[in-house]
């Protein structure tokens, strides 16, 4: 069990911070947040950002994610409404700011925990960073690791495994054994019905799925599909994704097929020598992926798949 990282008392919270004008900006109001029971002392917190798991032990609370930085305090009156034992843990799926805004303020309270290149994605930023108010601090994991971490808090155990490349190349899928539950993060996207899912093949669309690959933080469309296999070798039947409703192992085994399905098709157009327009067009009109109307740059909300399809056609046209 590979790991890196410092104990709690040497925890070191490094903050990058933009502009003075940027970090006087006014965050956007943080909206109330939703608990659910998924299974016995396993909860999840919903309502903006990330889907954050709320897990209860007997000597403490281990969380995954932590939505925005404007998060932090509704996050903590959500877990106040389930337990009065405080937040021991926080491991991060990846470090996209609607999943790991939170960081900076959680280091005062919890160990953070990351596979180790979100650390490094965090460290070194390839890219203009999006984020819902720019100037927000970003706080660094303090304990990481390479393939499998394993807590075990008040006679429960959670693993953190990364499987390989897909979102981001250093997302973590968080195992919960006792409870044969996941939390995916953004590896596996909850979907409604599949008439409110325009990439879920519905009136008459072909299979597709709503993803974003992060290519500039090391994601892998073509990775993507092994690194679900890996995911769906373990032993559970409930899954907590990214984003969405809690789903099931079907939900995810589907989700797979259809990645691969609409993967498939689009490197085929590129390899018969699709242009950029066209392979635009078709995630446009079969898929729901927003094109029209995109800038470049920034990072722009609704965009960043956009943003990335150079690097997209260029990894399918290999």
């Amino acid at each position: 069990m590979p790991y890196e990282g410092l104990s709690r008392l040497t925890i070191t919270a490094i903050c990058v911070l933009f502009a003075p004008a940027l970090r006087a900006q006014a965050l956007a109001p943080a909206p109330s947040l939703d608990v659910e029971r998924v299974k016995d002392d396993l909860h999840v917190i919903s309502g903006e950002g990330g889907n954050v798991a709320v897990y209860v032990t007997d000597e403490g609370v281990i969380l995954v994610d932590d939505m925005f930085y404007r998060n932090f305090d509704e996050i903590l009156a959500a877990v106040a409404s389930v337990t009065d034992l405080p937040v021991a843990y926080v491991v991060n799926t990846h470090q996209h700011d609607d999943h790991a805004g939170g960081n900076a303020k959680m280091h005062a309270i919890a160990d953070v925990i990351a596979h180790r290149e979100v650390r490094a994605n965090l460290s070194d930023i390839r890219q203009p960073y999006y984020e819902d108010t720019p100037g927000t601090p970003i706080g660094l994991p303090n304990i990481t690791f390479a393939d499998e971490l394993t807590l075990r808090l008040g006679g429960k155990e959670v693993r953190a495994r990364h499987f390989g490349r897909g979102h981001t190349d250093g997302d973590a899928v968080v195992y919960f054994p006792e409870l044969k539950v996941v939390h995916t993060g953004d590896l596996f996207l909850g979907r409604r019905p599949a008439a409110a899912d325009p990439g879920g093949g519905a009136e008459g669309k072909p299979p597709g799925v709503n993803i974003y690959v992060d290519y500039a933080q090391g994601g892998s469309f073509v990775e993507w599909t092994a690194t679900l296999d890996g995911v769906l070798a373990l032993d559970f039947d409930t899954v907590i994704p990214g984003h969405g409703p809690v789903s099931s192992r079907d939900d995810l085994v589907r989700f797979r097929a259809d990645l691969e399905a609409m993967r498939d098709r689009i490197a085929s157009l590129i390899r018969a020598g699709a242009t950029k327009q066209q392979v635009l067009a078709v995630f446009e009109t079969d898929y729901g992926w927003r094109s029209t109307g995109c800038p470049p740059t920034p990072p722009t909300p609704g965009c960043l798949q956009f943003q990335q399809m150079d690097s997209l056609i260029e990894e399918l046209g290999r």
